[in-house]
């Protein structure tokens, strides 16, 4: 069993999951010592690194799994595993179409594609694994720190606010009397800039009332609509 782990995962031809093994002999032997009452037990057999990387071998050290956990929850995790595997085409497919539908810097898209094409999944074991892999690639290949992969936690997904909650993303933000402060509002609502080749960049974080909107106006037309 352990010759089968060791086999597979060093051919990275499946991800062991569990603990990790005991690595013992393959054959023990007890010899007298002389005609004293003391004997050693040694391994009279061992494996031999069947994939001709020298003397490296699994007896003595184990094993090591490739995800770590105990034998009670080894099963579940690797089904886990297995269910992720499967989502990965759609995943990769789902990426490439929102960056050639909606992402503005273009000139990069055909780097990216081939990028995510090449990309190397054999090693993601969980969500948060693969997640580090495609932002640290995503990444460097546009050299763009805003474009950014994450997951979706089961209470964002939820079919909305429990009873008696209000949505953050509805409550109207209070407007102050004071021109300074009004100025911060919009600054905190209202994010604009402009990006290489005249692309306007504009991104509003909160829903509010035409009422506000209409106290906000000068403002509004001064600090986004003219750089704009």
């Amino acid at each position: 069993a352990e010759d089968i782990a060791y086999i597979l995962k060093q051919m990275r031809r499946a991800i062991v999951v569990g603990e990790r093994t005991v690595g013992g002999a393959l054959d023990l032997q007890k010899l007298r010592i002389g005609q004293s009452d003391f004997f050693l037990t040694v391994p009279v057999s061992r494996s031999l690194g069947p994939l001709g990387w020298g003397d490296q071998t699994w007896e003595g050290s184990g094993v090591l799994p490739c995800v770590g956990t105990t034998a009670e929850q080894a099963l579940e995790q690797a089904l886990a595993i297995l269910a992720l595997r499967r989502a990965l085409p759609g995943v990769i497919r789902g990426l490439r179409e929102a960056l050639q539908d909606y992402y503005t810097q273009v000139d990069r898209v055909p780097a990216l594609l081939h990028h995510l094409e090449s990309m190397d999944l054999s090693s993601v074991v969980s969500e948060e694994d693969l997640v580090t892999k495609l932002n640290a690639g995503l990444q460097a290949v546009s050299e763009d720190p805003r474009l950014v992969v994450r997951t979706v936690t089961s209470k964002e997904t939820s079919s909305g606010p429990k009873a008696g909650t209000k949505d953050p993303l509805e409550e109207t933000p209070a407007v102050p009397r004071d021109e300074n402060a009004q100025r911060a509002l919009v600054d905190s609502v209202f994010q604009v800039s402009v990006l290489p080749g005249s692309v306007g960049y504009l991104r509003f974080d909160r829903f509010v009332d035409a009422s506000v909107l209409r106290t906000l106006a000068p403002y509004i037309l001064k600090q986004v609509w003219e750089p704009l």
